[in-house]
This record gives C-alpha cells, structure tokens and sequence, in this order.
C-alpha cells in the first residue's frame, strides 16, 4: 500500500503542474534545432532501436540490436551532462531474454521491460516461445547477478520474468504496476500483459502472468523496423505505430470486453494465471505516412513521431481536436526510438549512425532543475535495492537538494518540497539570487525516520511564484537507509523472538526462493531459534549469490581489549565440492567501506559431514566459532555484516550472537588473576575456580537477554565455588567474577 500510495503521489503531482503550465515542446515549432551528439560507437553504441530514462532521474538506458547472442544495454549516468559517463551492460542470458531488442519501457518503480524481434531462440520454426522479458533496474543486479554462460541447472541470468505469446514483438510501452502493452508481430494484434509479480533474477515461473489479446485491433510489422507504443496514463489512450500500414493509430485502453478465453498453443506452451480474447476496442487512425514512421512518446498532451525514412519529428496535439503542431526536420535519417527527456527536450536514437541524439532549441525562459538530492546520499531504486551502501547512522536526517538554473531568468526564489515515504509535504520557501546557468545547494527541514529503507522525493513546485517551464526536471528521487538502533555492550541475540530480521538489523538480498530467514531449533539445541540461510532450496543453482544480515550499530566505547564477537555456526557440504562461505565484515564508517574480519568456506566451515539432503543441525553439529574486535574498542560506533555467497551447496545456520568483553582487562586492573568454569556446557551443575588479587569478590549469572539468575558475595579465603543449574533453563548464560573493579565474563550454554 505505501508504494501505491507514492505512486498516486508523484501522478498527482505531475497532473497538477502538467495541467497548470505551457508544454515546453512547443518551443520547438518552427524553430531550427541543434542536434547534440549524447553518445556514438565510443559508447558502445550499436544499431540503438530505443531509449528510455529511469524515473526521476538523469539516468538514460539505450537498447542495442545486437547479434544472436542477445542485445545490450547502454547506460549513460548524468545524461546529457558536464559529468556524463557510460556503462555498456550485457547480460549473460540476453540471447533469449533480450534477443534482437526493439524496445524498452519503464515503469515508475524502477523495473522495466524489453521487447524483442524474433520468432524463437530454440532453433527451429515451429516454437513461438517469446515475449516481453522483465528486468531491474537496480544495477547491483541488471546484468550483474547469476551470469553464467548457460550452465544447466544455474539461474538464468539478472531477468526478474517472461511471458511468451508474442513474437516478433515490435513495441512495448508501460501501464501501471507490471502491466505492460505490446506490439504482436508474429499474431498482428495488440496485447496487454501483467506479470503480476517477478520470480526474482533468474527464476522460470511465469505461471502468475495474464494476458488480454485485442484480438481485433490489427497490427503488420515492418522487418527490422520497431513500432514504437506509449500511453496516455491520464487519458488511457494508447498511442502506437502500425508499420506495415504506415499509420499512427490510438486505442481506448477502457473500451472492449472479453469474448472468451484463449488457450496457449503447443508451440508457446507455458503455466498462465489468465489469457483473454478482448474485442469491440476502439481504434482510431490520427496520421498516414508515405514513409516510415517508427519511435513514440508522449507528454502533457503533446505527442511525438519519429521517421525512420527521412528523420523527422512529427510533433502533434492530443488534446481536443487531434492536429499536427510542426515538423521538425533533423536531416538524419535512421531514427527509431524516441523520448521526452527529463529536461523536456527530445531525445532519439539513430540506429544507421551509431548514435544517441538530443535536439535543442531556446533555451526555456523559467526552469529551475533539481540536480542531484545531495544529502542523504541516495541510490535511484526504490527501498528495496541491493545495496550495504546509502546509509545514515543516525535517525535525524536534514535533506539537501542541488538546484539548478536551466533557464534564461534570474530566479529569486523557489517553493520546494520533499516527502519520505509518500508521506508529508515538507516544505522550503528558499529566497536569494540564483543566476541562468549557475546552481546552489538548498538545505531542507529535518525528519526523524524509524530504522531501515527509505524513499526520499524532492520536487520544486513554483519558481518565481510561478510553474515553472520544464516540470520533468524538477523532481529527483533516491532511496536511502536508516541505521538508528544503537546497543551498548553486551550485545546478545539469540533469535528467540518471532520477528525477523530482529529489531534494528537490516537484510540485504534480491532472491526470494533462498533467503535468510528464523528457523525454530537453535544452537546446540538449546533454544528456539535461530537464522538459516537457505542455499539447498529450489532447482536453479545459485551459485555466486550474496546475502547481507546487518547488525545494529555497537556503541564500543566501553569495549577493552579483549572484546570479542562470538557465535554459533552450523553447516554441512553438500558432497566433497562443496564450498558456501561465510564472512564477517566490519565497517566504522556507516558501511561506506567494509573490512574482512572472519571468512570461512568448504571443509573449514563445515560442523558435520557432507549432506545430500536438506541439512538441518542436531544438537552436536555446532560449533563456537569467534572473532577479536579489539581494534575497534573505543569507537563510538561498529556495523558489523554477516554476508553468506552460495556454492548452490547446503544450509548455513548461526545463533547466540554475542559482542562484550569476555575478559575485561585483567592485566590493566590486575586484581583477577583467572577463573575457569566447567563443565561447558553444563547439565546439572558447573564448578568454578578463580584467584583473585585481595578482597571479597561477587559471583553473578545473567541470561541472554540481561536477567540476573543469582548474585552471591564470595570470601577472599575461598577460590572454589559449585552453582545448582538443575533448575536453569536450557540456554545461554553469562557468568561474571567482579573484584574491586575488575570484572571477568565468560559465557556458558546450559543443556539438560
């Protein structure tokens, strides 16, 4: 609901200016445009069919045609900008999940999806196997997780889904959700497709998908030349290009009816939720080209074609009577796709030329642009990207934004707002001097946040007292994460409780077949939970996949040194080539850098025998395993990660975590010269030894959670003491000898 909520937030927000102000595209009728070169072959820009823009941001994706072996993505940073830089991104499994791409769409969380021109990739000329492919566009993940070169059995690739009844697919534009509309090919109709949810990278279970064939809505396809789609999300008009008749055509996404069912034929066999014959749609026919019309978009009532023939830019009025506004000659023919930048400038891709082009014009008379949200540091995906990085550890934030001037007027002042969450509006009313082509830095009102992620959207909202002329540059989006739990020592978290993750931890993962989660047998048997990371579930291998568990901040300012991490560790190898790893990283900077601290693999880690079989630890498969943190003793703060990477071998378990001064000391204080416990663990009974300095000295015990079990005075004649433990329930204990002002703690585990 919090999403949908944000969503409805940012239409509104963008309804509300749209309709207030003038369209900046008009600036370009009868005007002569500049065409700016964004990116060539130096890009690795290749055959590009389309572009689009991750929302609110300056992040700009091309889609390469590519070869048989898939197509590829162009990533340019900064698009457009002094600081501009390029990423080329192919993914390992494009060969089938983005084949011969024609076109890409996104939607307003972040993922997208991408259409490709091909019958199959099976080989042969009966299969009909293809369709719209779903992908994030979290580039921790797109292209980056699970590549293997088609392994049998490993996950395939980044792609997050794939629906398969439309080959030959020449268009796609976005919906609402993961909804999406397609140009059919390979059938000559329209469809609208719902993945209703992803699989996670690398998955194959498309049987939540549904489709609405329009069956009656014909389209042709063009060889090698994309019908490009996009909607009206106000109007519900789908806007698309017809290729083989030359035509711009529009459909009323709210008209038509379903007439009955489809069945999925042999040849494009797959598991749907739902699949649908819709008819009596309207269609109507807006333009005839004697040439190639081919790219799309729209804006704020404003519609723009590309022609692939000639290289014009057909700009046209959607709003009352349908008309064309102008024509705007480029001189380069080879265009395909086409996009509204968020600067409100026209932005194409020219596939016989090898590059990505902007066209400008005059400068716009009142533009403010937010550039970058400066504070938090922020990552451009919603909450839950996968990233340790974009934290702050602390839970009062003061937001900055960088606002430029993008237009020709001083501006002097500027209503400016921001909301976390899609919550409260709030606002700045910022006042100075900011002059055409210069920028500032303007600090907002502070929030106190909860722990964990979070959305931060920055909007201008009047320049000058008025909507200024460029709306799609004037919000930035960024996520971010709230670190604000800090515990003093000792820590302890033995997994008891049913939430999960605990209290102030925060889990880093993209799949949701094998994750970390509580299990109900904890270490040694001796309480009720404990965390598994699951890496034997599922058929894909998973190997390479990485999860992170953080801890809460540790305040270490009263660690000595000899403070210690300690846990219990369970695991056993899938067979002899087994090797998952577990390590410990530590940061003292907020997780901006992280150091090694334990890492432990294969036979090393492993607590039990090799296991074929879903592994789940008897009470002697444990081990304590432990890790000296004096060097960050002193240190007002300490995050602390357990990551897991998969070999696609066995269950890795942990329990009875503990951070705190085992002994605190003693050398220093010199006033506890030992003390020794057995047995350990215990059943019945523990025998103490000790010797001690001088003085009387006080024995306590306290359970994992702080409760003291007994506290009792000891005589400086006596070194010996036997506690009764028959009455202790199993668990971990902490066993504390305090003398004038030393203290020595060890931690025992009780076991009837």
């Amino acid at each position: 609901m919090l999403k949908s909520n944000l969503l409805s937030c940012l239409l509104l927000f963008c309804v509300l200016l749209s309709n207030a102000q003038t369209n900046y595209l008009d600036s370009y009728i009868g005007k002569t445009v500049a065409l700016t070169t964004i990116g060539t072959i130096a890009n690795q820009i290749n055959q590009p069919r389309d572009l689009d823009f991750k929302p609110n941001s300056n992040e700009l994706w091309v889609c390469n045609y590519g070869s048989s072996s898939g197509g590829n993505i162009v990533i340019f940073f900064n698009a457009g900008l002094a600081n501009q830089k390029s990423q080329n991104r192919k993914d390992s499994h494009s060969s089938h999940f983005m084949d011969y791409p024609s076109s890409i769409a996104f939607g307003e969380d972040g993922r997208w999806a991408s259409v490709g021109e091909i019958q199959n990739t099976a080989g042969n000329t009966t299969s009909t196997f293809m369709g719209p492919s779903l992908w994030s566009a979290d580039t921790s993940i797109f292209a980056r997780v699970f590549q293997n070169d088609w392994l049998n059995g490993y996950a395939l690739g980044s792609h997050l889904d794939m629906l398969h009844q439309s080959p030959f697919s020449m268009g796609i534009a976005h919906d609402t959700a993961l909804v999406y509309w397609v140009m059919d090919g390979y059938n000559g109709n329209i469809c609208k497709y719902d993945f209703s949810k992803d699989h996670g990278p690398g998955y194959e279970d498309h049987s939540a998908g549904k489709i609405w064939r329009y069956s009656d809505v014909g389209v042709s396809r063009v060889v090698g030349i994309p019908s490009h789609m996009v909607l009206d999300k106000i109007n519900k008009w789908l806007y698309f290009i017809d290729g083989g008749s030359k035509t711009l055509k529009r459909l009323n996404t709210k008209s038509g009816s379903i007439s009955g069912t489809l069945s999925v034929p042999a040849t494009a066999n797959e598991s749907l939720t739902g699949y649908w014959n819709v008819k009596g749609a309207i269609v109507e026919t807006l333009d005839t080209f004697s040439t190639q019309p081919c790219g799309i978009d729209y804006y704020n009532g404003r519609l723009i074609v590309s022609d692939y023939k000639n290289g014009n830019i057909y700009l046209y009025n959607t709003t009352g009577v349908f008309s064309i506004l102008d024509t705007i000659s480029t001189g380069h023919p080879g265009m395909m796709g086409i996009k509204v930048g968020p600067d409100g400038h026209i932005w194409c891709v020219n596939k016989t030329e090898n590059k990505v082009y902007r066209l400008d014009v005059t400068v716009p008379l009142l533009d403010a642009s937010i550039l970058n949200i400066t504070s938090p540091i922020v990552n451009n995906y919603l909450p839950n990207y996968y990233s340790t990085n974009f934290n702050i550890c602390d839970d009062n934030i003061t937001p900055s934004v960088e606002i430029a001037n993008t237009g020709s007027t001083i501006i002097t002042d500027m209503e400016i707002h921001y909301m976390i969450d899609g919550g409260a509006h709030f606002i700045t009313n910022w006042v100075g001097t900011l002059t055409p082509g210069s920028n500032t830095n303007v600090d907002l009102p502070p929030s106190i946040l909860s722990d964990g992620n979070h959305q931060i959207d920055g909007m201008i909202m009047k320049v000058n007292g008025i909507n200024d002329d460029v709306e799609l540059n004037n919000r930035s989006t960024g996520s971010f994460r709230v670190l604000k739990t800090k515990l003093s020592l000792p820590f302890t978290e033995g997994f008891t409780s049913t939430i999960f993750p605990p209290n102030g931890w925060n889990y880093v993962h993209y799949n949701p077949t094998n994750y970390m989660s509580r299990v109900t047998s904890g270490g040694f048997g001796l309480s009720t939970g404990c965390l598994r990371m699951d890496i034997f579930s599922g058929q894909e291998n998973t190997t390479g996949q990485k999860d992170y568990m953080m801890l809460p901040l540790i305040d270490m300012t009263t660690a000595k040194t000899n403070v210690w991490l300690s846990f219990n560790v369970a695991y056993a190898k899938f067979d002899a080539s087994s090797n998952d790893n577990l390590k410990i990283l530590a940061s003292s900077d907020c997780g901006n850098t992280w150091s090694s601290l334990y890492s432990k693999s294969g036979t090393l880690l492993s607590t039990a025998a090799n296991s074929a079989s879903y592994f789940t630890p008897s009470k002697t498969q444990w081990r304590k395993d432990s890790v000296n943190l004096a060097s960050y003793a002193g240190q007002s703060e300490l995050l602390l990660m357990f990551s897991t990477t998969s070999n696609y071998g066995n269950n890795i378990y942990l329990d009875d975590i503990y951070i705190g001064n085992i002994i605190t000391d003693v050398a220093e204080i010199n006033t506890i010269n030992s003390l020794s416990i057995n047995p350990n663990p215990a059943n019945d009974n523990l025998k103490l030894k000790f010797n001690v300095a001088s003085g009387n000295s006080i024995i306590t015990a306290s359970d994992i959670l702080g409760t003291q079990i007994i506290s009792q005075k000891i005589p400086d004649t006596q070194n010996e003491l036997e506690l009764n433990t028959s009455t202790w329930a199993n668990g971990v204990y902490f066993i504390s000898l305090k003398n004038g002002n030393a203290i020595m703690t060890q931690k025992i585990i009780v076991q009837h």
